[in-house]
């Protein structure tokens, strides 16, 4: 969830050159300070001293200081398209009027980062002018993401479905009955599984109620895989446990978050299509997040899919989340494992002011020396058009190719794990 991440993994040469200006005055330490007004980690410059630095260091600071730097992130978020881009995405959705659409990933329900239900309709709202057949939006990430139990957060994020007169998901069969009667259908899912640990039979009682994917874990080792974070570890014989669950249940069993290895770890292992559900490619933009070329192939072989995501952290060193950048992942993916196994998430935050002033002041999750943190732009729900704009005009794709992106591969994921 966007938790998917808000922040960029900078360059040593984009660092240095934000900071060329101070540092001509006040050095650059080299290794993590939290005296000196920059230091330098990985090729990485965080300040100490400058809300207004691409990197700061969120450590002993201030409420009023964190909610500063949460202003001057949230500014940076939406993105700005010319009057010709919105003609042309205008015309992409017009001839795609047919077709199922399908948003991946949307953090988040109620109850998560700060959400409460204003924030969650305005989501689900937001994805169903954009043209959303489908939003999946979730409702856990990791211990700490928000004090209400997840059954609690579904039960009332359910209630905000029914108010809106959309359908929870069932099946795929409720999807399209869903858009043949000019609704928007809503499934949700889980970023992390720590609240499976101890009791693995809650993989049975979050599907009940309506959560259809799950990931292991949200960037951190846990008791069922590694995390992207260390990428130093794969699945657990407790991770191949919950992999088992999953499949019996019909539960996606979802890599995004994960380890590279935990992802290839998890193809060997479950008996169902995998997902990475909001995924880009390490080899495109090099960060722990994004995954290498042997997880996405693995990932493709089990005739999953790999879902780009809009944020700007993943999509290249200088966060730019434009369609045109985001179309970079895609077609690297799909050069990789083939058209038909693409997808779109947004990993949009609509509340994102409230998630920035919350979180980014938990360096466990968000290390700034990680890049976490830094001002980016990110792909938004209407953004699918500008996209798709991208995919027919700069890299030839077919209306087969399109329809298959927008959501058909995915409906042939969910087919093959909740039949």
């Amino acid at each position: 969830m966007k938790l998917s991440m808000i922040a960029i993994a900078t360059s040593a040469a984009l660092s240095v050159s934000v900071f060329a200006a101070d540092a001509k005055i006040q050095p650059i330490h080299e290794g993590y300070s939290d005296t000196a007004p920059y230091y330098e980690v990985d090729g990485k410059v965080i300040s100490n001293t400058d809300i207004h630095a691409n990197l700061w260091n969120p450590r002993g600071k201030t409420k009023d200081q964190i909610i500063e730097r949460a202003i001057f992130l949230a500014e940076k978020y939406d993105l700005k398209r010319t009057e010709a881009q919105v003609n042309r995405a205008q015309k992409a959705q017009q001839d795609y009027t047919g077709s199922i659409v399908i948003n991946s990933v949307m953090p988040s329900a109620v109850g998560i980062i700060g959400n409460t239900e204003q924030h969650y309709a305005k989501g689900l709202k937001r994805n169903r002018d954009a043209g959303m057949d489908l939003t999946s939006t979730t409702v856990f990430a990791f211990k700490g993401d928000g004090d209400m139990p997840i059954l609690d957060r579904i039960d009332k994020s359910t209630k905000v479905i029914n108010d809106l007169g959309m359908e929870l998901v069932k099946n795929t069969d409720t999807i399209r009955q869903a858009k043949a009667d000019g609704k928007m259908a809503v499934m949700f899912n889980s970023q992390g599984a720590d609240y499976a640990i101890d009791d693995l039979e809650m993989i049975k009682k979050v599907k009940l109620k309506g959560l259809h994917a799950a990931n292991f874990t949200y960037n951190r080792n846990n008791a069922l895989a590694g995390g992207g974070t260390k990428q130093d570890m794969g699945v657990t014989d407790l991770g191949k446990k919950f992999i088992e669950h999953a499949n019996a249940n019909g539960v996606i069993v979802d890599v995004s978050h994960s380890s590279n290895q935990t992802a290839i770890d998890a193809a060997k292992y479950s008996k169902k299509p995998v997902l990475a559900s909001h995924s880009n490619a390490a080899a495109v933009h090099n960060v722990s997040r994004n995954m290498s070329d042997e997880a996405i192939k693995a990932v493709g072989a089990t005739g999953g899919a790999v879902c780009t995501t809009g944020v700007g952290l993943f999509l290249n060193p200088e966060g730019d989340a434009s369609p045109e950048r985001f179309a970079e992942h895609v077609e690297y993916t799909a050069n990789l494992i083939g058209r038909d196994k693409t997808c779109f998430s947004t990993d949009y935050v609509h509340n994102i002011q409230d998630y920035y002033a919350n979180f980014i002041g938990n360096v466990d999750v968000y290390p700034p020396e990680k890049g976490f943190g830094a001002p980016i732009a990110n792909i938004a729900p209407e953004n699918i058009w500008d996209v798709v704009a991208v995919l027919e005009d700069k890299y030839g794709w077919s209306k087969e190719d399109v329809r298959g992106f927008l959501g058909e591969n995915l409906m042939r994921v969910y087919a093959a794990n909740w039949s």
